[in-house]
């Protein structure tokens, strides 16, 4: 498969014939509208020798050809400036001084070739003041005015050929990395645009659609949409800053020069375009100039404004993820505590298959927590099978002989329901710290029902001023307060938190929106 650089020579071939083409279709164009000028001289009535006399002035090939043909040369080496060596430095966003002076090189070839091609001279025929036609004369459409608007026309289809070429390239790319993707459909709409576009040209049809009424609005509103992208974009990048974190006066006044160069370019572009179709006054310019800035300026502290919001934002969403992160890891650890020092305290009392069984809940508890933990969201019945996991190694410490009371009530998902992981457990785990005792009668009442809307989780649950023994008693219990705050985190609006808490007991009431 070609690469890159044999396409590149291809165009270094093809466009040149192309345009050579083109050139000699309008030569022979033009040929033949000199004829006919001649010949309707000639029907009406203006004799051979009036009309010799008359062309004595004027030469077709040196005042009409050459002028065609040497603009067209001028217009296709500033191509060859622009396509093979300003515009790829451009891409390596390297602008060096040398790369400046090709662009000043290629702007100023691309104005001495519209002059010589406006410079053009044809053969118009001469009438009367009774509109019969008295012979012929040289005429040329030069105007100053014109210099510059044809000049962005010309620069302004530069541009279309650079764009549709590197779309061209992207493509081209693209299929050598996939051969059976996409790509080689897109390319084959792009050859038979591009064939289309040629054909038109060809034919004249493009210069001809170009001086119709809608297109020349259109011409005049392209480079007004262009020069305010360019204005606003230039303010937020570059004085903007200068504004507010001038370190040198050149980060100032350069941005700032900067900025007014190209509302001058972009004014002298828009008025040059509208001028070489419509008669624009010096109030209607003024209020263009205005208009133009004006509008500029509203995007740039509208975008600037939606950047801030967008970035406080951002700073949030980092924080509060970061936060989270570090609740969850905290959550951790603190279980695990609470689980190896169950385990201990059963292992004291026997050995044997309690404590087998044991280890395996802890086990399936800690896979729960490297899995599924680390998850955003997590099926409501993992969490339920937690919840019954972690209350059987809490009864496997306890002495059922004891006055200890425990009563669960969970009920089964019916459905797939995806809650945040690590919720519903730390209330547990609090009822079981704090509400058992055996000294004193003890109980904890857990309910977990749901309906389809919502989960409502209970649990109530006694208080002993000395509970049983916990290696980490003293140790501040963090549990609480992180669901808590993963709860505002969470579901902001979307869930209820009540606790109540006396000298005897504690009860919690969590319903949450899923």
């Amino acid at each position: 498969m070609v690469n890159k650089y044999t396409i590149r020579r291809f165009e270094l071939a093809l466009v040149p014939t192309v345009a050579a083409a083109y050139v000699a279709q309008s030569l022979l164009y033009d040929a033949a509208r000199f004829e006919d000028k001649i010949n309707a001289a000639r029907e009406e009535g203006v004799s051979v020798q009036k009309i010799l006399q008359d062309l004595i002035p004027y030469d077709h090939t040196w005042n009409h050809n050459m002028p065609v043909i040497v603009a067209a040369t001028i217009f296709l080496i500033a191509w060859y400036l622009f396509h093979f060596l300003f515009f790829p430095k451009l891409q390596e966003r390297k602008l060096t001084a040398a790369l400046l002076t090709v662009l000043t090189i290629d702007m100023g070839l691309i104005l001495s070739g519209t002059f010589i091609l406006l410079n053009t001279i044809n053969v118009d025929v001469r009438s009367n003041a009774m509109g019969q036609i008295i012979g012929l004369n040289d005429v040329t459409h030069f105007r100053l005015k014109f210099v510059l608007s044809d000049s962005v026309a010309i620069l302004s289809l530069l541009c279309l050929y650079e764009i549709l070429s590197q779309l061209y390239y992207k493509l081209y790319e693209k299929l050598e990395i996939d051969p059976n993707g996409r790509a080689l459909n897109y390319i084959i709409v792009f050859l038979i645009s591009a064939l289309a576009l040629a054909v038109m040209v060809s034919q004249r049809l493009i210069p001809n659609l170009m001086l119709s009424v809608g297109i020349r609005q259109l011409l005049a509103i392209i480079p007004f949409g262009i020069t305010v992208y360019c204005l606003q974009e230039h303010y937020i990048q570059k004085m903007y800053p200068a504004f507010h974190n001038p370190s040198r006066p050149t980060d100032f006044y350069l941005p700032f020069l900067t900025h007014f160069l190209i509302l001058g370019a972009g004014t002298a572009l828009i008025t040059a375009i509208m001028l070489r179709f419509f008669y624009i006054s010096l109030p209607t310019q003024i209020i263009i100039i205005t208009g133009l800035y004006a509008f500029s300026l509203a995007i740039s502290y509208y975008r600037k404004d939606q950047q801030q919001v967008k970035a406080q934002l951002t700073t949030q969403v980092s924080n509060k993820s970061a936060e989270l992160t570090s609740l969850r890891a905290q959550i951790n650890p603190h279980f695990l505590f609470n689980a190896l020092n169950s385990l201990y305290a059963t292992a004291l009392i026997e050995k044997g298959e309690k404590t087998a069984d044991g280890i395996q809940k802890l086990g399936d508890m800690m896979r729960f927590m490297l899995h599924e933990n680390n998850h955003d969201r997590i099926p409501l019945s993992s969490e339920i099978e937690y919840l019954h996991n972690y209350i059987a190694l809490q009864r496997m410490r306890l002495d059922q002989t004891q006055n200890i009371e425990i009563r669960v009530n969970i009920q089964e998902a019916e459905r797939e329901i995806y809650i945040a992981p690590m919720l519903l457990n730390p209330f547990i785990e609090n009822a079981f710290k704090h509400g058992i005792s055996f000294q004193n009668p003890s109980w904890i009442y857990i309910t977990l029902t749901m309906d389809t809307t919502r989960i409502y989780f209970k649990v109530h649950n006694s208080i002993h001023k000395t509970p049983i023994h916990d290696p980490e008693e003293g140790r501040s219990g963090i549990g609480l307060e992180n669901v808590q705050k993963r709860l505002h985190l969470i579901y902001p609006d979307k869930h209820t938190l009540e606790i109540q808490k006396s000298e005897r007991d504690y009860f919690i009431a969590l319903t949450l929106n899923w």
